[in-house]
């Protein structure tokens, strides 16, 4: 059988997908967000130290001015007196003024020359068209300020601040969502388990429901949502039991109603028969007779079918059934024209099951019935029991396995020209599974070479 998935399961999946996307698309706009701040942050830092730069740097330089020559400084915070050049020589070198690692700078004077720059920045080429503001070199964000001088500072940021900022701020955003995911899977899909409970009662209620169950089904303790559906299908379940009692009814009393005329006509045609002897018409009033008696043998199984139907077989106290079983067998042996041919073979062991004393013998009767019918005529029909086990075997042809397979359904005849109806085993198969038994048919007989064994289990005491 091809599994059907669980709505529990859809919805846990499409759940914790839902949350996992709109997390993402949150922790999306989030780092957006951030990185945004992050810009504007480190953008204001570069203009704030342009700023606080440029002054020193001028100051610095024009203090250090000789013969109207600047210079630029060297990646050595301050020569040694060896090499120090003395003043008035062509150059002098200028020591950096002290800023943070994480950006670098170039001073240049009105006329677009340099003359300071930073020890990291000794490969940096700064195009000269390069307009004040901020503008990128080579992937790397800078500021350029101007003051009234003439002199200009050109600020580039070296580190990758910027981008360990943004990429801290994606992890810290992602690993929890990574962590939380199967924590969120499974709370929802508990949830979704808890919530859908009252709906696997329903489904349990439902499946408690058959032909002789017909119950409402309670609606208290159910859902806003579930109630109306337990409410409509406890009004289905009534009108149908309406209609199957009416229809139950209508069969009982129908075969009840029969078996009087039937009797009647049954004995005048006797009576008749009797007056005529071997006259004319007695072949014809003896066919009158056999159909006479088939159809009140009929009558008769529907008003046990119509019975059986009512749902009578199942008790919920233990009964000793050996006196009833006793019984059916001393009244076929004393009364049918099967005269002692039905034996017991166990007579010591109780019989004690939850069932209707006249179920059991009704299909009983059915069942000793059509081992006398259908069996060999010269050998008795055995009953054994013990355990909550009734087995009921006669002698005769072997029953192929196809046809044993058909056997019990209603209406439904071997290859025999025995009269019957075809119910009687129906009849008793209905009666041992509406109690909480079973029937099972075997062909040969266990230990023989033929004949035929019906096994009854009777159902056991609930617990």
């Amino acid at each position: 059988m091809k599994r059907r998935p669980s709505i529990a399961l859809r919805l846990a999946l499409g759940l914790t997908a839902g949350m996992a996307l709109l997390w993402i698309g949150a922790a999306a706009i989030s780092v957006g967000v951030m990185q945004h701040e992050l810009n504007e942050a480190y953008d204001d830092s570069l203009e704030q130290s342009a700023q606080r730069l440029l002054p020193l740097a001028v100051h610095d330089l024009r203090e250090r001015r000789e013969g109207g020559r600047l210079v630029v400084g060297t990646d050595r915070e301050e020569a040694s007196d060896g090499d120090r050049e003395e003043p008035g020589g062509d150059e002098e070198r200028v020591r950096p003024v002290p800023h943070d690692s994480s950006f670098t700078y170039i001073v240049f004077d009105s006329l677009g020359d340099i003359v300071l720059r930073d020890q990291h920045a000794d490969d940096l080429v700064v195009p000269a068209d390069l307009p004040d503001g901020f503008a990128d070199i080579d992937g790397q964000r800078s500021f350029g300020l101007r003051d009234r001088s003439g002199f200009s500072i050109r600020v580039v940021e070296t580190s990758d601040r910027r981008l360990n900022g943004l990429m801290d701020a994606i992890y810290a955003l992602g690993f929890p969502l990574l962590a939380l995911l199967p924590l969120m899977a499974g709370g929802v899909w508990l949830a979704m388990r808890l919530a859908l409970r009252p709906l696997e009662a329903l489904r349990r209620d439902i499946a408690k429901r058959d032909s002789r169950n017909l119950q409402p089904l309670q609606s208290d303790g159910h859902p806003a949502e579930l109630a109306p559906i337990a409410e409509a299908i406890g009004a289905l379940m009534s009108r149908l039991k309406s209609a199957l009692d009416a229809e139950r009814s209508f069969a009982a009393r129908s075969a009840h109603e029969l078996r009087t005329p039937i009797a009647g006509a049954l004995a005048q045609t006797q009576q008749l028969a009797a007056e005529l002897g071997h006259g004319p018409g007695a072949a014809r009033l003896a066919e009158i007779e056999r159909s006479l008696k088939h159809l009140a043998t009929l009558s008769e199984k529907l008003l046990q079918m119509a019975r059986i139907e009512a749902g009578f077989a199942r008790s919920d106290l233990e009964t000793n059934l050996r006196p009833v079983l006793t019984m059916v067998v001393d009244d076929i042996n004393a009364t049918t024209i099967w005269h002692d041919r039905v034996r017991i073979d166990t007579a010591t062991a109780n019989l004690m099951a939850p069932m209707d004393p006249d179920a059991f013998a009704i299909a009983l009767r059915n069942l000793i019935e059509n081992a006398l019918k259908h069996g060999a005529p010269t050998h008795p029909v055995h009953i054994l029991y013990d355990n909550g086990t009734v087995r009921v075997r006669n002698a005769g042809k072997l029953v192929e396995a196809a046809e044993l397979s058909r056997l019990g359904q209603p209406f439904m005849r071997g290859a025999t020209t025995a009269d019957g109806s075809g119910l009687g085993l129906s009849i008793a198969r209905s009666i041992i599974e509406q109690a909480g038994g079973a029937l099972s048919l075997h062909s040969p007989a266990p230990g023989a070479i033929d004949g035929f064994e019906v096994v009854l289990v009777l159902p056991k005491t609930r617990r």
